[in-house]
């Protein structure tokens, strides 16, 4: 597999920028953010599994050392506990507006952006390869408009042992592609054998982003290191121009309210800022999952 080529030299061009975002589907940002902010939510989300008993006893708590015998299962009573407090964290949301992306993303769309509040982080436990995040779209899970982007960053290095990304080059130009149920994250999968793409990822270090479209086709590589947790995040941006589904601007999976999750912040700037926008709803359609085959 080979590697994704660095786009860090065309934010000065944005015409340049497209080209390439139109030709790949997908780009690389190495360094955009800060080592200083990812690490202090790295620490937060390793202070949850500390207390959770998801970390080994004694290790120390950055390095993110998995307790085999408390491994929960996505979705399970443990892992919605956790998840929950998770969604409260102020600087996991806070992290969606990091200047430096936002201004790409502005670069990219040539006008005003919509950072989804709907933020997703991801908590991948070593050797669990059977619920890797199998080969998807995202637009059938987000819908709205084809032109959200999801910025995916690993919290801390995340070399390619450790379930980093992989993306099929160009696949986002020829719409949506049969689904089939699978295991992992959004419990669908594409069959990709066949497809005339060519996968590419990247050995991320702490600092490096990669924004897609909603229709490129991607998968998680499994994390095959010995005991070492992934931990990541998924942040949505779109034209603020573009329809949106109200699903967009809730919190993720949980059930909970803003209300809820608001409780204790600072900083009511990224509180409802979704509201100032004249937005455009989209409705949410069940058509792929409805037609997704068995067999994953």
């Amino acid at each position: 597999m080979k590697y994704l080529e660095p786009a860090n030299s065309l934010l000065s061009d944005p015409l340049a920028l497209r080209v390439r975002a139109d030709r790949d589907g997908c780009l690389l940002l190495c360094q955009v953010f800060d080592t200083e902010s990812l690490l202090a939510l790295r620490r937060q989300i390793l202070e949850l599994c500390e207390s959770f008993g998801w970390l080994a006893y004694g290790s120390s708590l950055m390095d993110g050392i998995a307790n085999f015998g408390a491994t929960p299962e996505e979705l399970d009573e443990r892992f919605m506990a956790l998840y929950s407090e998770l969604l409260k964290l102020e600087d996991f949301h806070a992290l969606a507006h990091y200047p430096a992306l936002v201004h790409a993303f502005e670069k990219l769309f040539g006008e005003s952006v919509l950072i989804h509040p709907r933020n997703i982080a991801r908590i991948i436990f070593p050797q669990n390869v059977k619920h890797t995040t199998p080969a998807h779209q995202d637009f059938v899970h987000i819908q709205g408009t084809p032109d959200t982007w999801t910025a995916w960053t690993p919290l801390g290095d995340c070399p390619i042992e450790q379930g980093a990304l992989a993306f099929l080059i160009g696949s986002h130009k020829q719409g949506i592609y049969p689904t089939h149920q699978a295991y992992g994250a959004g419990g669908l999968g594409i069959e990709t054998d066949e497809l005339p793409f060519e996968w590419r990822t990247w050995d991320f270090k702490i600092g490096d982003t990669v924004i897609f479209h909603s229709h490129n086709i991607h998968k998680a590589l499994p994390n095959l290191t010995a005991d070492r947790i992934r931990l990541s995040v998924d942040y949505r941006y779109q034209p603020v121009s573009q329809p949106v589904t109200e699903g967009s601007l809730l919190p993720h999976m949980t059930g909970q309210s803003w209300e809820d999750i608001y409780k204790g912040w600072r900083r009511t700037e990224l509180q409802y800022y979704w509201e100032a926008f004249p937005l455009k709803l989209a409705d949410w359609s069940g058509q792929y999952h409805q037609k997704a085959a068995p067999g994953g």
